[in-house]
C-alpha cells in the first residue's frame, strides 16, 4: 500500500517535471507553433490572440503588431516579420484590408441590385460595377495567397537551413 502511494508521488512529480521542462523547450524554440488557450504562441517571440471570430491580434514581445482577419494571415505575418520581410508582412496585412474592402463592396452591389426599388438603368450600373469589384476581389484572392506562399517558403527554408 505504501510502496504504490510512493509509486504515485514520484510519478506525479516525474510527470510535472517533464511538462516543465517540455513547456520550457517549446517556448523558447525559434520554430515552434502550439496553443496556448485562446492564444497561439509562434516562434517565442509571436503570440497570436482570438480576439473574436474574424479578428485576430499579433503581438511580438507583448508589443502590439497588427490585427488580421484569419489565423492563417497571422501566421503568415510572423513568419515574414520573423525573417525580416517587414515589407512583405506590411503588404500582406494590406492585401487583406483590400479584400476584406472589395468584399463588403461586392455585398453592397448585390444588395443595391436586388433591391425592388432601383430601376433598370441603375441596376446595369451597379451590375457593371459589380463585375469590376468581382474581378479585382478575385485578383487580390490570388495576390495573398502568393503572400501566403511566399511566407511557407520562407518557413521551410528556415527549416532546411536548421537541418544542414
Amino acid at each position: 500500500m505504501a510502496d504504490n502511494n510512493l509509486r504515485s508521488r514520484v510519478t506525479e512529480k516525474a510527470s510535472r517535471l517533464l511538462n516543465k521542462i517540455a513547456d520550457e523547450l517549446l517556448n523558447s524554440n525559434p520554430n515552434a507553433i502550439f496553443r496556448n488557450g485562446d492564444s497561439i504562441m509562434a516562434f517565442a517571440n509571436y503570440e497570436i490572440v482570438r480576439e473574436s471570430t474574424s479578428e485576430y491580434s499579433v503581438y511580438k514581445d507583448d508589443y502590439f503588431m497588427t490585427t488580421c482577419s484569419t489565423c492563417r494571415i497571422a501566421l503568415s505575418y510572423c513568419i515574414l516579420d520573423k525573417n525580416k520581410m517587414l515589407l512583405d508582412a506590411k503588404n500582406l496585412v494590406i492585401l487583406e484590408d483590400k479584400l476584406l474592402g472589395r468584399q463588403s463592396e461586392m455585398m453592397h452591389y448585390r444588395h443595391v441590385a436586388s433591391s425592388p426599388k432601383t430601376d433598370d438603368f441603375r441596376r446595369e450600373v451597379v451590375l457593371h460595377r459589380l463585375t469590376s469589384a468581382k474581378a479585382e476581389y478575385q485578383m487580390l484572392q490570388k495576390q495573398l495567397t502568393k503572400s501566403i506562399n511566399v511566407a511557407k517558403y520562407w518557413q521551410q527554408k528556415g527549416f532546411e537551413n536548421e537541418i544542414i
